[in-house]
């Protein structure tokens, strides 16, 4: 007989509960840390795992595989349920995948101690296992709409094991800058969640808000765009991957990466020009999705020049990426999730507008700094930093107290998918 999930602590009753608390308390912490670093308040801080990883490298993986990862398993294990009808993650199965998550960060941060082999294994059961629980849910409702999830998860996990494998040595000279490479490929994965999840809900959350306001304005949705959209993509980032490690001219490969990347980011930002974005700015939890995808397309354009030269720095596009569309897009689905599944209403807490506010300027400082020089690079660096983390704790700080509580009309089945 299956257990009741009430008798479980409410923390582990649905994915979404303890993976958004861990992605918002680990998405300020790591940041953080990192800006503090950066500012010399802790130098020589040499027992942390920054004296055996590249502190840049280190900082991109965390805030990918640790922060990122986390806010994805919340949102996969509370849809995917709902999406096929089945019976989700609850309880100490629920728990035990959470333990691995933190199994894989006291890794990371104790590796000076474990060793870099060691830390590698700890930190892959994670990803692998969350491949894993979503891969069983997909694959045994037959549920081939969304079985793309499985693939990214998996080539996220092969990414991290690509990482890892080229910090501890093992894979030699066999393939050059495989570290870098890696963590490109999950920038990119991520980059292809974001556009598969705006698409997805984008749309039908403008169009819904524009009929309570009494309006019937056409939502342009074309699917030939949304494949063009995805399809380029994708094909972006296997080149990404691949191009670089084979034999051939580079001002070729760079020529062909710099003009498709300058493509796809057109493409989304004529995608996301149909949804009628501008119309929607009285309802937060709709314009800060198209904030997202709108850094989506405009890290693409950012991308296109760097690799054409047409000066525009690589940490510039990555971070337009990274803290633009990546960041932006968990900020947004985060509280909507966490407000629909608590049984509340979909109305933005006071102060998470000020945790908006800050993150309309977070991804604008910290893609602007590589093009300040001296003091200013500096400064814009850590006030995106210090953005970053006050819109997170802000984040927590509402959003705690509901994560951690039963459902607000606990009488009502849950039946209604994620808003």
């Amino acid at each position: 007989m299956a257990r009741n999930p009430s008798l479980f602590p409410v923390l582990f009753s649905l994915g979404f509960r303890p993976f958004f608390l861990l992605a918002g308390a680990y998405g300020a912490l790591a940041v953080g840390a990192w800006a503090g670093w950066l500012g010399d308040l802790w130098p020589g801080a040499d027992w942390l795992s920054a004296a055996l990883y590249p502190p840049g490298q280190l900082h991109a993986h965390e805030m990918m595989y640790g922060f990122a990862l986390a806010a994805i398993a919340g949102f996969l294990l509370t849809a995917v349920p709902q999406w096929t009808g089945g019976k989700p993650l609850q309880g100490p199965g629920l728990a035990a995948l959470a333990g691995t998550w933190l199994l894989g960060r006291l890794a990371i941060l104790g590796a000076g101690v474990l060793g870099p082999i060691g830390a590698m294994a700890l930190d892959m059961i994670f990803p692998v296992a969350l491949c894993a629980v979503i891969g069983a849910m997909l694959l045994g409702a037959r549920n081939r709409r969304n079985y793309g999830f499985i693939v990214i998860l998996a080539a996220g996990a092969l990414a991290n094991l690509c990482w890892h494998l080229d910090i501890t040595g093992l894979l030699g000279e066999v393939i050059e800058n495989a570290a870098e490479s890696a963590q490109q490929l999950m920038l990119n994965l991520l980059l292809i969640m974001v556009a598969v999840m705006g698409g997805r809900v984008i749309p039908m959350f403008s169009a819904n808000w524009l009929r309570r306001q009494g309006r019937t304005l056409p939502i342009r949705h074309p699917h030939w765009l949304q494949r063009l959209c995805l399809g380029s993509l994708v094909l972006l980032t296997l080149g990404e991957f691949v191009l670089p490690h084979l034999a051939g001219p580079e001002p070729l490969y760079r020529n062909l990466t710099g003009g498709l990347a300058l493509l796809t980011g057109l493409a989304f930002l004529v995608r996301l020009g149909g949804w009628s974005g501008h119309r929607t700015w009285a309802h937060p939890l709709v314009w800060i999705l198209h904030l997202a995808y709108f850094w989506l397309g405009l890290a693409l354009l950012l991308k296109g020049g760097h690799y054409l030269d047409a000066g525009i720095p690589g940490p510039a596009a990555r971070h337009a990426a990274a803290v633009g569309a990546v960041g932006s897009m968990i900020m947004a689905i985060m509280p909507r999730v966490s407000l629909g599944h608590s049984g509340r209403d979909l109305i933005l807490p006071r102060p998470m507008l000020a945790a908006y506010g800050l993150f309309v300027a977070a991804p604008i400082l910290r893609v602007a700094s590589p093009f300040l020089d001296g003091s200013w690079y500096q400064t814009s660096l850590l006030l995106s930093g210090l953005c970053w983390v006050l819109a997170f704790a802000i984040f927590v700080w509402c959003f705690a107290p509901m994560l951690c509580s039963p459902r607000a009309d606990a009488a009502k089945k849950q039946t209604a998918p994620p808003r």
